[in-house]
């Protein structure tokens, strides 16, 4: 595994080991879209769309803890997105109703950008830092609404803002409105194996976004509650400029919901290709076998022991030919 690959997989595992014994209350979800806007990167009126995935984790009644993926869209020369956790502040007004909130963390970050020549591609990789204001409205039930700010910086590359409105959905609900933040509940263990078998498409990150049949075999075992690890098989198909099949071992952590028949979870680690083959423009003739994979997954109990799940893996390498794998699987516990 290359050095570059070291640097994020070490701290990132300890960070998400480290929240894993809060992750036991107060939990909510979100979804939202909007927009990308910003002073032109390459001389042009850039604008694009923008997107994100948030789990929120409250801690107390007056912070929360965040997970969010983080879609720039696309704009001149550049497709970026990346992944969060931050630590936020909030103020809880009108019967606490709604919440005004202040957050800053970390930003993973993956930019593919065309700065070689022959129309070649570049995978760029990086961390930088992410800044959030957001103003949630808990609107009766367990549904909120938010509309967030986001700005970002990075050492190297550009800065962004990005405007998102959204939905969002209690996945724990105290007696007061607004957050809950109740002590922690009891979480029954859950079966601690699990095999699955995924078929789906990989997306190639370049310009074209190829997109071929992609497969996996994987085995889930139960380390601890809330820490689960993995070992898979991941068969990437045949793309013009890539193919590669390999495994992967990933460490995670998950957490059960809706009377433990919704789990949620996000898993990081390395990954060896076992037969590898690249070509086109820019392709390195002596590439590395090792890369990163990092996976955001859900699954749905379907009865006692069997199980539907959805898995987003994101392949980092240091050859420029990251992939996408969207993979939907069906799964059996023992």
């Amino acid at each position: 595994m290359s050095s570059a690959h070291r640097h994020w997989l070490t701290p990132l595992a300890a960070g998400l080991l480290a929240l894993a014994p809060i992750a036991a209350y107060g939990q909510e979800v979100l979804l939202l879209g909007g927009f990308y806007t910003n002073p032109p990167v390459s001389g042009e009126d850039d604008r694009s769309y923008a997107y994100a995935y948030a789990y929120q984790q409250n801690l107390t009644e007056h912070w929360y803890a965040s997970y969010t993926y983080l879609n720039e869209g696309h704009i001149t020369g550049h497709h970026r997105d990346g992944h969060s956790a931050q630590l936020w502040w909030r103020y809880l007004a009108l019967n606490r109703t709604l919440a005004l909130s202040l957050g800053v963390g970390p930003y993973l970050y993956f930019d593919t950008t065309r700065p070689q020549p022959e129309n070649s591609h570049v995978n760029e990789h990086g961390v930088g830092v992410l800044a959030s204001a957001a103003a949630t409205w808990y609107v009766g039930g367990p549904w909120m609404l938010q509309a967030r700010f986001n700005r970002t910086w990075q050492t190297s590359g550009y800065a962004s803002n990005t405007l998102l409105l959204g939905v969002g959905y209690q996945l724990d609900r105290g007696q007061l409105p607004g957050p809950a933040t109740a002590p922690p509940r009891r979480v029954k263990d859950t079966t601690p194996n699990e095999l699955t078998a995924f078929l789906g498409e990989a997306i190639i990150n370049d310009f074209d976004s190829d997109m071929v049949f992609a497969g996996a075999l994987e085995y889930r075992r139960q380390l601890w509650r809330y820490v689960e690890g993995t070992v898979s098989y991941l068969d990437e198909g045949s793309a013009p400029s890539v193919r590669r099949r390999g495994v992967a071992a990933q460490a995670w952590v998950s957490g059960v919901f809706l009377g433990d028949r919704l789990t949620l979870g996000f898993g990081a680690g390395p990954y060896y290709a076992t037969r590898l083959h690249i070509s086109g423009a820019g392709a390195d003739p002596s590439p590395s076998r090792w890369a990163g994979l990092i996976t955001l997954s859900t699954s749905y109990r379907l009865g006692e022991h069997w199980l539907a799940r959805l898995s987003w893996n994101r392949t980092l390498t240091g050859y420029n030919r990251d992939t996408d794998m969207l993979l939907a699987g069906l799964g059996y516990r023992f």
